[in-house]
């Protein structure tokens, strides 16, 4: 599953920009899946854990936490599924951390 589209108040963003600043924005997939990806925290210093939920229902996913927030250069995020008592994986964006977390 791929994210195909990425909306933030109804204006298309490309999955390679800079999400980090958004306090919200919406994916959506190659499967026509819909998910709400919404900063816990405000998006200036740290940390910053986002969730992620089905547009439809409200459904928890999971969560994207950044590793080393408010420290310049910190680009790692740690995902994690709903339920899960251990972090499911690593990635270098925000957007390849929620795909992963999709998948």
């Amino acid at each position: 599953m791929k994210i195909r589209a990425v909306t933030a108040q109804g204006e298309a963003h490309d999955r390679d920009s800079d999400l980090d600043h958004l306090q919200q924005f919406e994916v959506e997939t190659d499967r026509g899946h819909r998910y709400v990806v919404e900063c816990e925290e405000p998006t200036v210093g740290s940390p910053s854990d986002r969730t992620v939920t089905r547009s439809d229902n409200g459904q928890p996913v999971g969560h994207v936490h950044l590793l080393g927030a408010g420290m310049p250069g910190a680009t790692n995020y740690r995902y994690k599924r709903a339920g899960a008592l251990f972090a499911s994986g690593q990635q270098s964006d925000l957007c390849n951390a929620v795909q992963s977390l999709l998948q």
